[in-house]
């Protein structure tokens, strides 16, 4: 296993609609797709998936460096959460994704820590010039919005 030190919040920045009638899995294999056959990469960048009905889903495996932030994949977690289109880095959490994402994202960010220990929490946005995930990962990790 590789040594991990952060996760790393992410959005796919689509529609709060998109998809809506597919499963979480089928819109896993379509973020892959943009990624594998759009962008030429060897798999989908993110580890892990949170669908809008709060499913976690995998992506790319742990054990695999990802490839989700530029100059910041080595040692991190890469999660993306699905919605996000149209936000800013200024938005609240609930502006962009639901309750269940809410809930099911602080869980498994607790998991997370149970098995690898004290890691780093930040959202994209705090690495590169972009609004992704859409809110401040920091703040919302420290008290409900």
């Amino acid at each position: 296993m590789r040594a991990l030190s952060e996760i790393i919040i992410h959005c796919t920045a689509t529609r709060p609609e998109w998809w809506a009638r597919k499963s979480p899995a089928q819109k896993v294999s379509e973020v892959r797709r943009w990624h594998v056959s759009d962008r030429g990469w060897s798999d989908i960048g993110y580890h892990y998936l949170i669908d809008r009905n709060g499913s976690v889903m995998t992506g790319r495996p742990i054990e695999r460096i990802g490839a989700h932030t530029q100059g910041r994949n080595t040692g991190t977690i890469g999660i993306a959460m699905f919605g996000g289109h149209g936000s800013a880095s200024t938005d609240r959490f609930r502006d962009h994704f639901t309750e269940k994402q809410d809930k099911s994202l602080r869980i498994f960010i607790a998991a997370l820590f149970a098995r690898y220990g004290d890691l780093a929490l930040s959202g994209h946005n705090q690495w590169a010039a972009k609004a992704c995930p859409g809110f401040n990962v920091p703040k919302w990790h420290k008290k409900q919005e």
